[in-house]
Order: structure tokens, then C-alpha cells, then sequence
């Protein structure tokens, strides 16, 4: 069972579980006072609705952390395989058969140098699959609508595949649950807090053509709520030094919120609401983890300049 399991006896993987159940009962308790508030009665339902598919989501993600290392390189694999698959799907890329057989390649490669823990090639990966997706239009002898399916196959590998493969990388360390655990949920958490102060307090567009749905007000009180989380996590669980704390603040807030922008201009460009409907309501599961593509790579690499990995990476 440890073999298979290591977060089974983790004191971080514990700590964090507690974490999670007590926002929890917090933010149900709250969102039921709230409810109650004439004012706050239709912000309050809308806060919930986006909040319950973390019920299910959240004992999944706690479980794959805590699962053995290459069992984690397997399920973002297949997280990446799934993303890819919903934007491929939502612009089209997806009935062309020879870009997508070069992406879910490049996905392959990618995540088995992981795999290897061979961080030299896998940080050329890119130029080689990117290469590949550049040619394919020349050995088709065609130029009509190339430079669309080039730059969305390009997308579609590199920010949807190769930037989550970071976190694979950070499973590499001897404290990889309590790293990773600490990006996901304080990732998640400020944007859920950026939602909720928006819902309640928000009254200034942050980026109105974009997301008519972001605040300033959301904006700032999810640096609040990111700040506060960061610290707290630091003193009892991390040990970081003020740069990387400082850093980690600004990954989780910034990242994750242009990360969240990202995906939000590319679903108005093709007129779309959601890029899937895996979760009934909520959209499909790129709606879910868009900030945390984002912040995938930077935070890897703030870890390891600040924290770094024992005998470094080869």
C-alpha cells in the first residue's frame, strides 16, 4: 500500500486534507449567511454553484498527489490529453488528423522524459515537435488555412501539454506532495477567492472586453487571500526564504489570473462559452485548470533556483 500510496503516512498530505475541509465548512457556512442577505442572495447561489464540483474534484487531486510518482506523471498525461483534446475540439484542430497525431506524440515524448527524469531533453522537446507541426504543411504541398492549424497545434502542445508536464517535474523531489499540494490548492484558491470578492465587492472592471466577469475588486482580494495562504503555508509547512515567498505570492496571484485571461480571449475569439462539458454547468475540465497551466512552469523553475533539487536535474 505505501509503495503505491506514499502519501498515506505524508503529514503534509494530511495537513493539507484538513486544510481543504475546513475552507470547506468555512465557505458553506458563509455562503449560507450570505444567502440569507437579500443583497448577497443571488451572489451567494452563483458563488455555490461554482464551488460544489470541488467536492468531487478535490478528494482526485489529494489522491493522484499521493499516489507514486510515475503514477502522477500518468495522470497528467492524461490530463493533458484531455485538455488538448476539448480545445482541439472547440477550434476545429481536431478533424485534422496529422496535427493532432504530432501533439499527442509530443505529448508522449514530453511526459516520458519526465518519466526518465531526463530534464535535458525534455526541455528541447519543444524545438523538435514544434519543428515537426512547421513541415507539415510543406510535405502536404498546401498553404490554405496552414497557418491557423500551425498556430493552434502550436498552442495546443506547448501551453496545454509541455507547461503542465512541469508539474511533473516538481514530482521529482523529495518533497514533491507538499510543493505540489501547495501550488494546486493556493492556485485554486485564488481563484476562487477572485470570484467570490468579485461577486460581492465587485463594481470595476478589471478587463472588460476579455472578462466582463473580473474586479478590480476580485482582483485585489484575491492578493489578499493568496498572501495570507502563502504565509500561513510557509510557516508551518514550506520554510521558504522572503524571495521565494514573495515569488510564490506573485506566481500564484499574477499566473493564475492571466492564466485565467488567457483562455478567457481565446473562448470569445471562437465565440465560444466553455471549451467543454465534462462538468454539467461549469464547462469542461480546461475551464477548471486554466490558471494552473500558467503557473506550472514558473513555479518549477522559482523551485528550482530557490529551492533546488538534491543532485540537480540531468
Amino acid at each position: 500500500m505505501e509503495a503505491l500510496f506514499p502519501g498515506f503516512n505524508d503529514t503534509c498530505l494530511r495537513s493539507f486534507s484538513m486544510l481543504i475541509m475546513v475552507l470547506f465548512v468555512v465557505i458553506s457556512l458563509v455562503l449560507r449567511i450570505l444567502s440569507r442577505c437579500t443583497k448577497y442572495k443571488e451572489a451567494s447561489e452563483q458563488i455555490w454553484h461554482a464551488f460544489k464540483p470541488w467536492f468531487i474534484m478535490a478528494p482526485i487531486v489529494l489522491l493522484a498527489i499521493g499516489m507514486h510518482q510515475n503514477i502522477l506523471v500518468i495522470a497528467l498525461l492524461l490530463l493533458s490529453i484531455f485538455i488538448v483534446k476539448e480545445f482541439a475540439r472547440a477550434t476545429g484542430l481536431y478533424n485534422d488528423l496529422k496535427f493532432m497525431i504530432v501533439i499527442y506524440c509530443g505529448l508522449l515524448i514530453s511526459y516520458s522524459a519526465v518519466w526518465l527524469s531526463w530534464y535535458g531533453f525534455f526541455s528541447a522537446i519543444p524545438v523538435y515537435v514544434i519543428s515537426l507541426i512547421l513541415v507539415i504543411p510543406i510535405f502536404r504541398n498546401r498553404y490554405k488555412n496552414m497557418l491557423q492549424k500551425v498556430a493552434l497545434s502550436i498552442i495546443a502542445f506547448l501551453y496545454l501539454g509541455w507547461f503542465p508536464s512541469h508539474l511533473g517535474l516538481i514530482g521529482l523531489h523529495p518533497q514533491r506532495i507538499t510543493l505540489l499540494l501547495f501550488i494546486i490548492v493556493g492556485t485554486e484558491l485564488n481563484d476562487a477567492a477572485a470570484f467570490t470578492c468579485g461577486k460581492i465587492f465587485g463594481k470595476n472592471y478589471l478587463i472588460s472586453n476579455i472578462s466582463p466577469k473580473k474586479t478590480i475588486e476580485g482582483s485585489f482580494g484575491a492578493l489578499l487571500v493568496t498572501s495570507v495562504y502563502v504565509l500561513i503555508a510557509n510557516k508551518f509547512l514550506l520554510g521558504f526564504d522572503l524571495v521565494p515567498t514573495i515569488l510564490s505570492i506573485l506566481i500564484i496571484w499574477l499566473g493564475g489570473t492571466l492564466g485565467d485571461l488567457v483562455m478567457s480571449y481565446v473562448k470569445r475569439d471562437i465565440g465560444i462559452k466553455d471549451m467543454g462539458t465534462l462538468i454539467p454547468g461549469h464547462g469542461g475540465l480546461l475551464d477548471r485548470v486554466d490558471s494552473l497551466i500558467f503557473v506550472s512552469p514558473f513555479y518549477f523553475h522559482m523551485i528550482s533556483y530557490f529551492v533546488r533539487f538534491p543532485g540537480g536535474l540531468s
